[in-house]
């Protein structure tokens, strides 16, 4: 649906912000189309990309990272937040390089999409690199991260036993798998 101007105008007053050095929280009072006051709690993020790297046709590259929030080692696809007003071509390409030590000759878009719209207003790009060139490894001095490769049986079959929980490389390799099946 589309907001009209009137339902802008219904969108009113912020109660609290706070702002991170990622993220940011926003705690609104609104009114809603009935006329009734709500409040909407939400994240406020730069957005991010991701990307499905091939280092062979059968090969993609995983990253293997403790997650604080979650407690544990994940397996995702290299990925980062943008920075002010970046493009998110831009930012993928600066993230294969960090993260895999790795450029690509050909990157191609797979899906934007918002992995929590109730509560963020994350925007994630993903893409798919191949030909792949080796450079150096460069992650940011606060990221510890262990780079495997898998080929597209093993992801399948460690998102079915839960090895791979993470959305963005979910959402890629899915997204990937399906564009390939149409072509």
């Amino acid at each position: 649906m589309k907001l009209t101007a009137r339902h802008r105008e219904l969108f009113n007053k912020t109660l609290h912000q706070y702002q991170g050095k990622s993220i940011g929280f926003r705690s609104d009072q609104i009114r809603v189309p009935n006329g009734n006051m709500a409040r909407r709690e939400y994240l406020t993020h730069p957005g991010a990309v991701g990307v499905l790297a091939f280092e062979s046709p059968h090969k993609i590259i995983l990253v293997k990272q403790y997650r604080y929030p979650v407690k544990e080692f994940t397996y995702e696809i290299p990925a980062g937040k943008l920075t002010s007003r970046e493009d998110p071509l831009a930012c993928v390409k600066r993230e294969l390089e960090e993260e895999t030590g790795f450029r690509a000759r050909k990157i191609s878009k797979l899906v934007s999409y918002w992995p929590t719209a109730a509560f963020s207003t994350e925007v994630i790009h993903l893409y798919a690199a191949q030909d792949l060139v080796p450079t150096q490894m460069n992650p940011d001095e606060d990221e510890f991260l262990e780079t495997i490769t898998a080929s597209p049986k093993q992801i399948e079959t460690w998102v079915r036993t839960g090895r791979i929980r993470d959305s963005k490389t979910l959402i890629a390799y899915f997204a990937w798998k399906n564009r390939r099946g149409r072509n």
